[in-house]
């Protein structure tokens, strides 16, 4: 892979330069950006690097053509009724709950939609090999240092969100689940160069940044992404031909040691997870606080019911964290989970919201808004297979993984991601055989 001192990149445009240099911003949580509020509206360096983003791949339009929105037309037209129905949401969300801030969540709608435009904004772009070489890159470098920073929490020598906590799951500048995205993706380059055989010298960066990144945010959703990314990986390379047997053992160790490493560090999450199943017995630490994958069980529950009240069209955008669509169904949760502390079900001074974006998409916008949302993914994800692609559909998968484990967040990373992947999907040319 050539640097970025390298002639070939030089001859790139300014576009894949600007991306390169947004996504320090991009991948950043909000409580280190210097930030602006203005009438219930917050500017931050995250917008003002996803307005550069857009300018230059406007520029890049401008100059030399959209047509490489064209050959996704379905993925823009899915993704665009998607929101629309976004937004249509915050008037039936109006007109069933008063107390619906109608205006607070325009703005949130408007910061999701913001962030969508990612997606067309980078086969604009990055049109060729050498432009998407400097972006991962440039991706796979500032993975190494949210990794490092991580390391040094785990380590103890660096505050966190909440100070310094070592020896435990770390969320470096980011937050957990979002390390685990990015970490994930990062990784799923060094998948690549082992089932294709063709390591670059930025290869063993995105392993160790990868690699030990998944496993100190700890996250099982991330893992889980990894895991089906190793698979496609393997999948789409093996469809392009014979796959050695020791790339796939060496693929397989590199999941397996990840896995385990990260999986060690919920230990004890896990084991209060099969406490609260009945499949080993309760102790007080489990009956009196709140436990991770139990507290998101009952919230996916209250979600679930959420969605019943409103199985087509949703509450509406983001109502399932408000207290007129969760309170009616507190009793029910209640009695199903008699076992978890008062302080794991919502209530107005909490509002935990759904905490998993499968339910939070039917719970807010109904089986409309996930077949959208789902139209629009799969069909981005279709496309780069059938490209023979291997970056984009890996991306979709870790993304789209940890998705499921947070939820509709505007202008987190895990979303930023997720639009990323579908214009790296949508960017990617027929690969040679």
């Amino acid at each position: 892979m050539p640097s970025l001192a390298n002639p070939r990149a030089s001859r790139v445009g300014l576009g894949p330069l600007v991306l390169a240099a947004a996504l320090p911003l991009l991948f950043l949580h909000r409580q280190y950006q210097p930030s602006l509020t203005s009438g219930g509206v917050t500017l931050t360096l995250a917008d003002l690097g996803l307005v550069a983003v857009v300018l230059a791949a406007l520029a890049a339009g401008a100059r030399t053509g959209f047509a490489p929105l064209a050959r996704a037309r379905f993925v823009w037209v899915a993704l665009a009724l998607f929101a629309v129905w976004m937004f249509a949401s915050l008037a039936w969300a109006r007109h069933n709950d008063s107390g619906y801030a109608a205006g607070s969540h325009v703005v949130s709608a408007g910061k999701f939609l913001e962030f969508m435009l990612l997606a067309p904004a980078v086969p604009l772009i990055l049109r060729r090999r050498e432009e998407r070489r400097i972006f991962f890159v440039a991706f796979v470098a500032w993975s190494a240092f949210l990794t490092i920073v991580a390391i040094l929490q785990f380590l103890g020598l660096v505050n966190e969100f909440e100070g310094r906590r070592s020896l435990q799951r770390e969320p470096s500048y980011v937050g957990v689940h979002e390390l685990g995205a990015i970490s994930g993706a990062a990784l799923t380059l060094a998948f690549i160069a082992i089932v294709a055989g063709r390591w670059r010298r930025f290869s063993l960066l995105a392993l160790l940044a990868g690699g030990l990144g998944v496993a100190l945010a700890a996250a099982l959703d991330s893992v889980g992404g990894m895991i089906a990314a190793a698979v496609t990986v393997w999948a789409v390379e093996r469809a392009r031909g014979r796959v050695p047997l020791r790339r796939v053992l060496v693929l397989a160790a590199v999941v397996v040691a990840v896995a385990v490493a990260a999986v060690s560090l919920r230990g004890s999450a896990v084991s209060a997870f099969l406490q609260f199943l009945g499949v080993r017995p309760a102790n007080e630490n489990t009956r009196t606080h709140v436990q991770t994958y139990a507290h998101r069980t009952l919230l996916g529950y209250i979600g679930v019911k959420i969605w019943l009240d409103h199985p087509v069209v949703g509450a509406g955008w983001q109502e399932s964290e408000q207290p007129a669509a969760f309170t009616p169904h507190l009793a029910a949760a209640h009695r199903r989970f008699p076992s978890e502390p008062a302080l794991a079900f919502p209530a107005p001074e909490h509002e935990w919201g759904v905490q998993n974006g499968i339910i939070q998409t039917l719970a807010d916008l109904g089986v409309v808004g996930l077949i959208l949302l789902l139209a629009g993914l799969v069909a981005a994800f279709r496309l780069a297979v059938r490209a023979g692609a291997l970056v984009a559909p890996a991306w979709l998968w870790v993304s789209f993984a940890v998705f499921t484990g947070t939820g509709l967040l505007a202008g987190a990373s895990v979303n930023v991601l997720l639009w990323l992947a579908v214009g790296l999907a949508v960017s990617v040319d027929r690969v040679p055989r």
